[in-house]
């Protein structure tokens, strides 16, 4: 199974992007990403049936999302 999707950045460049994880909230689908070599730098997108991803813009979900990401990075931490 490839874990990797390719995003499109404000340059037009296609970057591709390794899946950390996905999840669900609030019935929609998220899923946390980072680039090869930048496994600090973590983005996170919600996406659609269709796989179309969609840039997360309420300040809430963001702060939700984030809380997800620290949950997770805890689990890794302890596993370590």
């Amino acid at each position: 199974m490839d874990n990797k999707i390719f995003i499109t950045d404000d340059n037009g460049k296609e970057v591709a992007m390794n899946i950390l994880f996905t999840f669900d909230m609030d019935e929609k689908n998220y899923v946390v990403v980072y680039e090869d070599g930048k496994e600090d730098d973590l983005y996170a997108f919600e996406y659609d049936d269709s796989g179309n991803l969609i840039m997360i813009e309420d300040e809430g979900t963001l702060a939700s999302v984030q809380e997800v990401i620290d949950a997770f990075d805890g689990i890794e931490d302890e596993e370590a």
